[in-house]
């Protein structure tokens, strides 16, 4: 992404090649070069991280990187899409590697998890509609929580990397539409960020399992949307549509900017701003996080003081600052 980025390559395709010799001879290397992201989309801008698998023994929760983006027990890698919206417009899960499809389910509602009679309806079903596909040499890939009805393949079919296997979907225990991979060797389950198996101690080391398409640098956190609105918005209205309001009208009874985010961990500063069109401030905004929280929803604004707002161009800026990172993501809006 970065001019320095094309200088390096040559070094790291050298180490890259090394590592990869190194476990080939250990017959623990990952099949056909490494996994493909297992559906389709592009990282940072329409999927995200949501969690990464746990690799603490206790009962805590720790990713590969020793940070708090995992929860107890979690074994796979949560890929996450913006919302129910883009959900039911329809997002690809695709085969990681080449195979033959062991088990398949499907028939599962999808809806996300808000209290206990939804929990209560997944009893023993937490992976909701999914497959397990088996690579060969011990490589299993397990997908949950696809789309009702989505399924595209059967028990016994091969699978070329890359080839839809059904729909990103929100079946299962989830509270957010996404798709979840476990990868496995041998029946024990490898961390792909570093081919560990998930007992390893987090931190520096491994061999990544997924393939130099895949792209994936490790994401301590993500503003993933934003907007404005004429109130604040619910949780359960920003998880159906992400979307924010393009333009509002000049007598909207409030200015509302709002953020959402993964990966949010005790002790950042949630930074709001919302600046008129001759420059002033309609509003400015921080909030310190108290706990650790693998999604959030942050807003901020300003009743309507006024007959109307002044027509124009309104500019929101949304900030995440913690020390050695500093996330920003801009939005506009027109009122006539």
């Amino acid at each position: 992404m970065t001019a320095g980025r094309t200088a390096m390559r040559p070094f790291v395709l050298i180490v890259a090649s090394a590592v990869l010799s190194a476990a080939a001879a250990a017959g623990d290397a990952p099949p056909g070069g490494g996994f493909s992201l297992p559906l389709r989309c592009e990282p940072g801008v329409d999927c995200w991280v949501m969690n990464y698998p746990d690799t603490d023994k206790g009962a805590g929760a720790k990713d590969h990187a020793c940070g708090p983006r995992s929860y107890d027990g979690h074994k796979g890698t949560d890929f996450a899409i913006r919302d129910m919206a883009a959900m039911r417009a329809g997002v690809p899960v695709t085969a990681a590697a080449s195979g033959t499809v062991l088990r398949v389910r499907d028939g599962i509602a999808d809806r996300l998890m808000r209290d206990e009679a939804d929990s209560a309806a997944v009893q023993d079903r937490d992976c909701g509609n999914g497959l397990v596909i088996e690579h060969g040499a011990g490589w299993q890939s397990q997908y949950c929580h696809m789309r009702n009805g989505s399924l595209a393949v059967k028990p016994g079919e091969t699978v070329a990397r890359g080839q839809a296997l059904g729909l990103v979907g929100a079946s299962g225990r989830t509270e957010f539409p996404h798709v979840h991979i476990t990868i496995r060797k041998d029946g024990e389950v490898r961390d792909p960020a570093t081919g560990r198996p998930l007992e390893a101690p987090c931190g520096p080391g491994g061999a990544p399992l997924w393939d130099a398409g895949a792209r994936l640098a490790y994401q301590p956190s993500a503003i993933y949307a934003a907007g404005f609105a004429a109130w604040p918005p619910s949780t359960s209205a920003i998880k159906e549509n992400a979307a924010g309001s393009a333009s509002l009208p000049s007598d909207s009874r409030a200015l509302v900017l709002w953020a959402t985010l993964f990966g949010v961990r005790k002790g950042d500063r949630l930074m709001l701003e919302i600046v008129a069109p001759d420059g002033s401030a309609v509003t400015r905004s921080e909030a310190v996080a108290a706990r650790d929280q693998s999604w959030r929803l942050q807003y901020g604004g300003r009743k309507l003081l006024a007959l109307e707002w002044p027509p124009g161009i309104y500019n929101g800026r949304f900030r995440l600052l913690r020390p050695g990172l500093n996330l920003e993501r801009r939005v506009t809006l027109r009122i006539d």
